[in-house]
């Protein structure tokens, strides 16, 4: 937690990055650790305990620096795709917060990942075109098993199992994410350090 106040956010400095990134249909220039202090500050008010008076009004303003900050994110996204979309990829990257550019980051691969695949069948590459498919039939996931599990063989005909409830495992994808659908496992989503 921090205590420099030049780390915090107050509500009215959100809404006011919120209220100029609404009214203002080019993607703005914001503090580059805006969402950084949005996440301090509503870090260090859940951290403190409050009196049942004071606790009602922290929880409010938490509550709509949440929604500043996803409806912030959120409209810089769109403008940041919709600028790709008509300018090839180029939208003010200097622009974009690291947190932004991590978000667009999948997007931009994703139509890297289009364009392969159309390019790549339109050219007749089935060669090329059958080792990709082989890198994704290779993608695992990790589960943990919040029901038991009798074995069974993967789509990569490996073997697997029996899991117990708490049990952890890395599998391929399609049947670890068949086995979270189900309700019989959740994912592990990797924690950044």
């Amino acid at each position: 937690m921090s205590d420099n106040l030049e780390d915090y956010f107050t509500l009215e400095m959100a809404y006011n990055i919120l209220l100029k990134e609404y009214q203002i249909s080019s993607l703005q220039e914001i503090p580059y650790d805006t969402y950084q202090r949005l996440a301090i500050t509503i870090g260090n008010l859940k951290a403190k305990e409050y009196d049942i008076f004071e606790n009602k009004i922290v929880q409010k303003i938490i509550e709509n620096l949440s929604i500043i900050s996803n409806l912030l994110l959120q409209t810089r996204i769109e403008k940041i795709m919709i600028g790709n979309i008509n300018s090839n990829l180029e939208i003010g990257y200097s622009k974009m917060t690291d947190e932004e550019k991590f978000i667009i980051d999948g997007e931009i691969q994703s139509k890297r990942n289009k364009k392969e695949i159309t390019t790549l069948i339109s050219n007749g590459q089935s060669k090329i075109l059958e080792k990709i498919i082989g890198r994704i039939k290779q993608k695992k996931l990790i589960i943990m098993f919040i029901k038991p599990m009798e074995q069974f063989v993967g789509v990569d005909m490996y073997k697997y199992g029996p899991f117990k409830v708490g049990d952890v495992a890395n599998l391929p994808f399609e049947n670890a994410l068949s086995l979270v659908n189900n309700k019989i496992a959740s994912e592990i989503t990797p924690i950044f350090d």
